[in-house]
């Protein structure tokens, strides 16, 4: 590598810091929104439900993918 050229690692570890800061900071605002009783509980908790279902169905399929990946080799 020579000396100008940037790390292409760098580069992805800014922006995951960057999404994720995004991320606490939306989660923040929903959670001083729902204090404030502007987004109603039963709201919440159907977002809630939601995005845990979406994590799991990614989490499965991140899973699945790296046991398919490593079972070609």
């Amino acid at each position: 590598m020579e000396i100008n050229q940037p790390d292409p690692k760098v580069g992805l570890s800014g922006v995951l810091r960057a999404v994720a800061v995004m991320a606490v900071v939306v989660v923040a605002l929903i959670g001083v929104l729902a204090v404030l009783e502007i987004i109603p509980r039963e709201v919440l908790q159907e977002w809630f439900t939601k995005a845990g279902l979406v994590v799991a169905i990614v989490v499965g399929a991140v899973v699945a993918l790296a046991l398919i990946a490593r079972g070609g080799r």
